[in-house]
């Protein structure tokens, strides 16, 4: 079993950002057949090894390209961008946005409100589907200009992604009490 160069590779994927969710887990169980450990369980000791390895390498490709963050910073590093989990972002206007977002997001989870709530969860969601859809397009056609600007898009989509997380969890604690 050699190693293709990267995980869209190892995917038969082309190397982009937007990909199709469902053929990704068709290859993943086809990848995951062939190398399944138990197929080598009669062999020797390096061929079981290998097929452990590369069930691993399998299940760690497919965890990174099936989630868009991930898939975003991997594909930086690909280009030649390096992420660093302590950057900040600069964009104040962007910045402000997220301070009003959450304080309606305390508003809806003090007073308890469903509605608000579903609501909120389903405008984060659009917002997080515009900043993979703007990292879409950055990583289509990079320059050292675009590697910038996709490592804040990445950055933003974090925020959003865990901005919906956590009214998702409200949401869900709501329910709950209902």
């Amino acid at each position: 079993m050699t190693h293709p160069l990267n995980y869209f590779q190892l995917f038969g994927l082309p190397l982009a950002y937007a990909l199709d969710a469902d053929e990704l887990m068709r290859r993943y169980r086809e990848l995951q057949k062939t190398a399944h450990p138990d197929r080598y369980a009669h062999g020797g000791e390096s061929e079981r090894l290998m097929a452990v390895s590369e069930a691993a390498r399998i299940n760690d490709a497919f965890q990174t390209l099936r989630d868009p963050v991930k898939r975003a910073r991997y594909l930086l590093e690909l280009h030649g961008g390096e992420w660093q989990n302590e950057q900040t972002l600069a964009d104040t206007a962007f910045l402000m946005e997220q301070i009003e977002l959450r304080e309606a997001l305390e508003e809806a989870v003090d007073a308890h409100d469903v509605d608000a709530l579903e609501q909120f969860c389903d405008q984060v969601k659009q917002q997080e589907k515009k900043q993979e859809a703007l990292l879409e397009q950055e990583f289509s056609n990079l320059s050292a200009l675009q590697l910038a600007q996709a490592k804040k898009s990445i950055q933003k989509l974090m925020f959003f992604r865990k901005l919906r997380d956590e009214a998702g969890a409200a949401l869900n604690t709501a329910f709950d009490a209902l």
